[in-house]
């Protein structure tokens, strides 16, 4: 590629005999120079550094269906609104916003897994790329007398992502603790804009907050107990309620101008987990560990099943902790499994 910039040049100057000699071979340097950065930057950089272009970035949008459907359990709302939305984003061409998405519901529901499937399905290192800004409210910005210094350092960490990537992932977690003043920074790069010298609008921003999560519990328990299949449940049924909860409740989006403006496109509700769902975290994670021999122990699922707290007293329906402490419930169970296998091997 170089050498045909440089031949490029040499040509222009068997052409215009006219012009000076000297002028026109640097010229025909000069061309193979900006070649040469044309294809360090495009090719050769890309090669060993992470670039905010396909292959890096590019939404396997086929891979994050199957991925949700294979590891999240009990939240077909989430697989219908997370996959479709950010899929539609990524095909339009001239958004007028940046995707905005506000996931709610109790701890252990998977609020953060899906987030990581997100990006693990968009970026070559997932949430370890330079294009996923991961914010956690407590640990980034601890201290309420600083205020005006987090205001500063959040402005810096959205501007310098987009800088680099217009296609960057923003999560904001324990969103509920956000100080109001950081939201009111937060906002205008999530407003709508037909044209900024900073585009936000081809970015995807995700909240993730506990807000709502007993209203959530609620309806899906007055669904159980009327014996209706919880996939029956309509995103219609809750998100009025996220967004009053959001609004209304103290901390994180009370009164904000997100709710306010419409700059929110949609409030996901993550269901409690059945017993039944957490079953299949205990099987996914028992895969994962390479003890798939387990998976078919009725006593080893059942010990870690009823090491888990559930609610409410009457039905224990749901699990308070969802699939939060499945894997240390589960590597408790192996390492008590192969105690018991090491001792019978002894005695014999």
């Amino acid at each position: 590629m170089i050498v045909r910039y440089f031949l490029f040049g040499l040509l222009l100057l068997l052409l215009n005999v006219s012009a000076d000699p000297i002028s026109l071979a640097v010229g025909a340097v000069a061309s193979a120079g900006l070649g040469g950065m044309w294809i360090w930057k495009n090719t050769v950089k890309c090669k060993f550094y992470e670039c905010c272009q396909e292959p890096d970035v590019f939404l396997k949008s086929y891979k994050l269906e199957q991925d949700i459907e294979k590891y999240l359990f009990g939240q077909h709302l989430v697989k219908d609104i997370v996959v479709n939305s950010i899929r539609a984003h990524w095909k339009n061409p001239n958004p007028t916003k940046p995707l905005v998405l506000s996931f709610h519901g109790s701890t252990g529901s998977g609020k953060n897994y899906v987030s990581e499937i997100i990006a693990n399905n968009t970026y070559k290192y997932g949430l370890k790329s330079q294009y996923v800004k991961h914010i956690v409210a407590t640990k980034d910005f601890p201290d309420k007398t600083r205020m005006d210094d987090y205001q500063t350092k959040l402005s810096e960490i959205i501007e310098n992502a987009l800088a680099k990537c217009a296609r960057t992932l923003f999560i904001f977690d324990e969103t509920d603790k956000l100080p109001v003043q950081l939201l009111q920074i937060i906002k205008p790069y999530l407003d709508y804009h037909a044209s900024d010298e900073l585009d936000s609008r081809r970015s995807i921003f995700i909240f993730l907050s506990n807000k709502g999560g007993s209203r959530i519990a609620a309806l899906t328990l007055e669904q159980y107990e009327s014996e209706k299949p919880r996939e029956e449940l309509k995103l219609e049924q809750f998100e009025k309620d996220l967004m009053d909860y959001s609004f209304n409740e103290e901390g994180g989006l009370q009164m904000s101008e997100l709710i306010k403006r419409q700059l929110i496109d949609h409030f996901v509700p993550f269901l409690p987990l059945q017993q039944e769902h957490v079953k299949k975290c205990i099987e996914a994670y028992l895969i994962k560990r390479n003890r798939q021999d387990l998976i078919h122990n009725v006593e080893v699922i059942t010990k870690i099943l009823n090491g888990l707290q559930y609610y409410p007293p009457t039905s224990k329906a749901f699990s308070s902790s969802g699939c939060k402490r499945v894997d240390a419930k589960t590597d408790l169970e192996i390492e008590r499994n192969y105690e018991i296998r090491r001792s019978t091997k002894e005695d014999l």
